[in-house]
């Protein structure tokens, strides 16, 4: 009887353990926070909790004026452990996961049967700034508004590089109480016109807050992007007289220089040893093309670069063998550098060297003879004469323009047009002033007047940079020296009254001397890039407005020199000397 007892009770202590068991546990099919925090960083540096409020399905976090909500990680416990929390698709980890709070945030909690819950997490400042931008009511000729992005104490706005930053009135929100001033002037949304095409500083006060912030405002913009794409690529030498050419089949982007400073070991190089060396990119890296030391045997400078119609490369340059200041052209045969014709071929001594291919494929070296004595049975070219050559039937044979022009300066280039140009620095009738030739079978044809200048009529400097577009426009930039400083002017031949004229403002240098270049793209897109000497920047030309769009800082360092040429993709490519610590980079433009 005990028996039958005993098996009774475990039966029945069976049911009510499964019966119980059926049931489901409220924690562990709970859905809830039981707290939600941010961990910042707080002056000096140091991490502090700031808690949030959790009220039904809202959670809100009051956080200090300064802090960046663009990017916080959450931390949070859950009165459930085996929950999964997400935003949107994304599971969300404790102080791992980075979110956006800008705008209220939701979370999503499902427990293990399924079912979910929604929490609303939303940031609130009970002093802040809390939106910034430029709108097309407040501003005349605004087509779209560009609100900003606010960062903590950091404020970017995205707008096209055409709109003109200069007089711009911002719309802004704060807190009640807040006012905003920029240089001590009091400012007031919709209303007050300020210049951004500097960073700009709102000096924020509030009562309650300690002192006073300051919001510092920053101008990007929309569409295409200056990025590195290479870095450190010479080594420890210094990269001088750079000249970039695009591989007209690949689009990847070579570069001559002469190798100064110190060599890999750290040792200076001697001025007899500084020769020209090439560089260039194979897909994946720059690479040297040739002896890393220089391709040249001997001291050589002013390179000249350029692919032939087939895709070979060409190297020139000024050889100092026997104190000569020659020309000699190199040859690449896909692995290792050749002469071209003679070593040291031309009659004279000759400075500032380039070279360009005819449509043809028939090389054309531009350059400057130096010297009225070098030897006694030179061609008739005066001192600082122009003077070019063409490789024709295995010969250099003579092709300089007729008249004897006298240059400081000269760049010859094939236009996107396949003609040849010449731009020169023209001293024919005493002061520097601006010619430009295009040959023509044959002849060298003046384009437009000679020795033209930009209306304000000063006196070039030295350098000249040229660029052609397919359709034959022809653009040609300078520099001039006016009392203090130095301005660029950038020249267009017009067809129809045969004249050069000044393309919009001219654009100050500073004090930086001839560091400019233009290029042309096949869409007819004109860049005009200069240093000062604390950056590189680069513009375009806006037809509509027939003025510059606003600067597109490349480089926010001084340079030692830079090249730039747009390949036939598109891309635009500036290979640069820094001149802090003496590397060569690369920076590109993409579409």
């Amino acid at each position: 009887m005990k028996t039958f007892k005993n098996i009774t009770i475990l039966f029945l202590l069976f049911v009510a353990g499964v019966y119980t068991g059926c049931k489901k546990d409220p924690v562990m099919y709970g859905k809830g926070f039981e707290s939600f925090k941010f961990i910042v960083k707080d002056a000096p540096d140091a991490d502090k909790e700031y808690e949030g409020i959790i009220n039904g399905d809202e959670i809100v976090v009051q956080l200090p004026i300064g802090v960046d909500v663009t990017n916080l990680k959450a931390s949070f416990t859950m009165d459930n452990p085996r929950t999964i929390v997400q935003v949107g698709s994304e599971v969300q980890e404790s102080g791992i996961t980075e979110q956006d709070f800008t705008n209220p945030v939701s979370y999503r909690v499902k427990a293990e049967d399924k079912s979910t819950r929604s929490y609303s997490v939303r940031v609130e400042k009970k002093i802040a700034l809390q939106s910034f931008g430029f709108y097309a009511d407040d501003n005349t000729g605004l087509l779209s508004n560009y609100s900003g992005v606010i960062k903590g104490l950091n404020i970017n706005v995205m707008v096209p590089e055409t709109i003109n930053l200069t007089t711009l009135v911002a719309r802004f929100e704060t807190t009640n109480g807040a006012a905003l001033k920029v240089a001590g002037i009091q400012q007031e949304s919709k209303k007050s016109i300020n210049n951004f095409s500097n960073p700009v500083v709102y000096t924020f006060t509030q009562p309650g807050l300690t002192g006073s912030v300051d919001y510092t405002v920053t101008i990007s913009f929309m569409g295409r992007k200056w990025s590195l794409f290479a870095d450190k690529i010479t080594g420890k030498s210094t990269a001088s007289g750079i000249k970039i050419a695009i591989d007209p089949f690949s689009n990847h982007p070579y570069f001559a220089y002469q190798r100064t400073g110190k060599d890999d070991a750290g040792i200076d190089i001697p001025t007899d040893n500084r020769k020209i060396a090439v560089m260039g990119y194979n897909g994946s890296d720059f690479v040297n093309i040739g002896d890393k030391t220089g391709i040249s045997e001997f001291r050589a400078d002013v390179a000249g670069i350029a692919f032939s119609n087939e895709g070979i490369l060409y190297a020139a340059y000024k050889d100092y063998f026997n104190a000569e200041q020659k020309a000699t052209v190199l040859k690449y045969n896909g692995a290792s550098w050749s002469v071209f014709g003679n070593s040291r071929f031309t009659p004279l001594k000759i400075d500032y060297l380039s070279i360009a291919f005819t449509k043809n494929d028939q090389p054309i070296l531009g350059m400057m003879r130096t010297s009225a004595a070098d030897n006694i049975n030179n061609p008739p070219v005066a001192a600082r004469g122009l003077y070019a050559t063409m490789f024709d039937g295995g010969l250099w044979k003579n092709i300089t323009p007729t008249g004897n022009v006298t240059v400081a300066y000269q760049q010859t280039i094939k236009g996107l047009d396949n003609n040849i140009y010449i731009g020169a620095m023209d001293r024919t009738t005493g002061s520097n002033k601006l010619s430009m030739f295009k040959y023509n079978n044959g002849i060298w044809d003046s384009v437009g007047p000679r020795s033209f200048t930009a209306p304000d009529g000063l006196a070039g400097f030295l350098s000249v940079s040229i660029a052609v577009d397919k359709n034959g426009e022809a653009y040609l930039a300078y520099q001039a020296a006016p009392a203090s400083g130095r301005i660029n002017h950038v020249m267009k031949f017009n067809k129809t009254t045969a004249t050069w004229q000044e393309l919009g403002n001219a654009v100050s240098s500073g004090g930086e001397r001839d560091k400019f270049a233009l290029t042309v793209d096949q869409d007819g897109i004109l860049y005009f890039a200069y240093a000062t000497p604390s950056s590189l920047s680069v513009r375009t030309f806006n037809p509509a407005t027939n003025n510059w769009n606003n600067d597109r800082k490349v480089i926010s360092e001084k340079i030692n020199d830079f090249d730039i040429q747009v390949a036939s993709d598109g891309t635009i490519y500036i290979v640069a000397s820094i001149a802090g610590d003496n590397r060569t980079v690369v920076y590109k433009y993409t579409k």
